[in-house]
């Protein structure tokens, strides 16, 4: 299968290293000061099982102009790992190239503005996945896997054919890497919507490390609030999820609060750009439309906004 990784986070080159094993014909679309060091130095992978040798793929700089025919192949699938505030920007350098192929892409960012976005591009042919993949990427190209148990859930929003989903599967699950198709991907992102809105909401909020915020009462109030929140907005949207995971996306934070890793905030803390606008602003939107109220989404929403104009 030739894959296009589009998007060199932390997320795209944990995927990139075990692609590439599996199979060469794997090109990444990277850019700026990450291009150069991976061009450079190349991406070593470590996950809980073992050290990867550095791989040195093909890669290309999105801030220079890349055409169909600068590539060694039309990829088959485009696994779309970018944040929510370069879409407009990706998007448009998808569409010049791939616009007139056959290849589908699946979209690994948190939520589905991105599906939205691409299908208004590519029609049907976007696949829509759950990324639980827990992974820092140093200065140096050095990836390390941080959690347990790294998965891919992919489906479709549109119908699709799951030929294509199957042979992913087929090629690309390992021990190292799980990969599941579901029936149900809707259901699927509205349940990790709610854990990330949650962690990287209030994080970003107060500031904080999870661990200092669920010292006290009042943190675990709040947390449990935009949980709940975000459980009713996925229902009244048709979501298909017990009212019981409310407790345990609770549970699940509350276990690994002192492991907590949310990329926003990350992303706050560097006064860099931020995806609020797919999280949390997201819900409140949503929200609106089924006329729910969402209190702490609001409020999330309404100063994480207020600092991406003013940043």
């Amino acid at each position: 299968m030739n894959i296009l990784i589009y998007g060199t986070g932390a997320v795209g080159t944990f995927l990139s290293t075990l692609f590439y094993e599996k199979n060469n014909n794997c090109i990444l679309f990277s850019r700026g000061s990450k291009f150069e060091s991976f061009k450079n130095s190349g991406i070593t992978l470590t996950t809980n099982l073992k050290k990867h040798e550095t791989i040195y793929p093909d890669l290309f700089d999105t801030n220079k102009l890349i055409t169909l025919s600068d590539l060694p192949f039309i990829p088959d699938l485009v696994i779309y790992c970018v944040k929510s505030y370069h879409n407009d920007d990706s998007i448009n350098i998808l569409k010049k190239i791939f616009q007139n192929t056959e290849s589908y892409i699946l979209t690994l960012q948190n939520g589905f503005q991105s599906t939205v976005k691409l299908s208004n591009s590519f029609g049907d042919r976007i696949l829509t996945g759950a990324a639980y993949v827990d992974s820092v990427l140093n200065e140096n190209g050095e990836v390390f896997e941080t959690g347990g148990d790294p998965k891919i859930v992919i489906g479709s929003l549109y119908n699709n054919d799951k030929s294509l989903m199957n042979d992913f599967k087929h090629i690309f699950h390992t021990k190292e890497l799980k990969i599941e198709i579901s029936n149900d991907i809707k259901s699927v992102i509205w349940r990790k919507l709610m854990y990330i809105c949650a962690l990287s909401g209030i994080m970003c909020l107060f500031r904080q490390p999870l661990a200092n915020i669920l010292s006290n009462n009042i943190g675990r109030d709040i947390l449990l609030e935009i949980i709940t929140e975000t459980y009713n907005v996925a229902i009244a949207d048709n979501a298909v999820i017990p009212k019981e995971e409310i407790n345990n996306v609770f549970y699940e934070l509350d276990t690994n609060r002192e492991n907590s890793i949310s990329s926003m905030y990350e992303d706050l803390k560097k006064s860099n750009s931020i995806e609020i606008d797919a999280l949390n602003t997201y819900v409140c939107n949503k929200a609106n439309t089924f006329h729910l109220n969402t209190p702490m989404n609001d409020l999330i929403s309404t100063v994480l906004e207020t600092y991406m104009i003013y940043r």
